[in-house]
């Protein structure tokens, strides 16, 4: 039917241009964002579980941070504690040769002055050893273990280190006991020398086990570590197959979006050029 009052054919073709222009558009946009979630219309839902999965990836990198911070501040725990051990142990040998009765006193007065300034490194170590700011050893006897989150979910383990500083506060007051010259001092007698190798030689086992607890822990957070990143990696490969745009499959949606843009244009003005024939009936 021949109408001036409404063109059904030119109002079909502007429908389907539109349809058309709007489709070309999202393309434009996901090609220029490689995102398929440019615009987030198109899947609400994936939306919400990109979200989701991002905010996860960044729970995983702060604890990442975190568990690497625990091992840093381990092993500078540990570093330490070999300063100290080497400490005890030199103490020990110097310990060992106060046993000698045929040593005279300038003999014993050349040990002292080594035993000396070992005992005061060793105090100064257990005074002052720290990290970022947090004392390690003085006034922490009785310290609670160190915790952090080891998994996205908040999940916490803990270096199990608050003996620690207790062994240490105990060698050293062993320490400061044999050497500090008193009259029960192994400087003075190589019989009394003789009765503290048992405990000076039981301090450096105290020492040397909690190195190993120490170490252990590192070793535990290690693994913590590479959990959490492959963990990492497999939520970001479930995200990226979310919000990544298949560039190949999208461009060739845009080609066809262009041509059909095209088309609708072209019928769109044949429509309206086709209301010209009904001038000629009335002619």
């Amino acid at each position: 039917m021949a109408t001036i009052g409404t063109n059904l054919a030119a109002i079909s073709a502007a429908n389907y241009l539109t349809e058309n222009n709007d489709a070309l558009t999202n393309s434009i946009d996901e090609l220029s964002s490689g995102s398929r979630l440019a615009n987030p219309v198109n899947d609400a839902a994936g939306v919400a579980v990109s979200g989701n999965l991002a905010a996860r990836v960044a729970r995983l990198q702060a604890a990442v941070q975190g568990v690497q911070d625990i091992v840093s501040y381990s092993q500078t725990i540990d570093g330490f504690l070999s300063t100290l051990q080497n400490i005890t142990s030199r103490l020990s040998e110097l310990t060992e040769e106060m046993t000698n009765g045929a040593f005279g006193s300038t003999d014993r007065a050349d040990y002292t002055v080594e035993a000396a300034i070992l005992t005061g490194q060793f105090q100064s170590i257990y005074s002052n050893a720290s990290f970022n700011g947090q004392t390690l050893f003085a006034g922490q006897a009785t310290a609670s273990n160190v915790i952090v989150a080891v998994n996205s979910e908040g999940t916490t383990d803990s270096l199990t280190s608050s003996n620690t500083a207790s062994v240490v506060s105990n060698v050293l007051n062993l320490i400061l006991s044999i050497y500090s010259g008193g009259a029960n001092s192994c400087l003075t007698d190589n019989t009394i020398a003789s009765n503290y190798i048992v405990s000076i030689n039981a301090a450096i086992s105290s020492i040397t086990t909690q190195r190993a607890v120490i170490n252990a822990n590192i070793s535990k957070f290690n693994f913590f570590i590479s959990n959490i990143n492959t963990e990492s990696i497999n939520v970001q490969s479930a995200n990226s197959r979310i919000t990544d745009l298949n560039v190949a499959e999208e461009s060739t949606v845009e080609s066809k979006n262009s041509i059909l843009v095209q088309s609708a244009t072209a019928m769109l003005a044949q429509a309206n050029s086709s209301q010209e024939t009904i001038l000629k009936l009335l002619q």
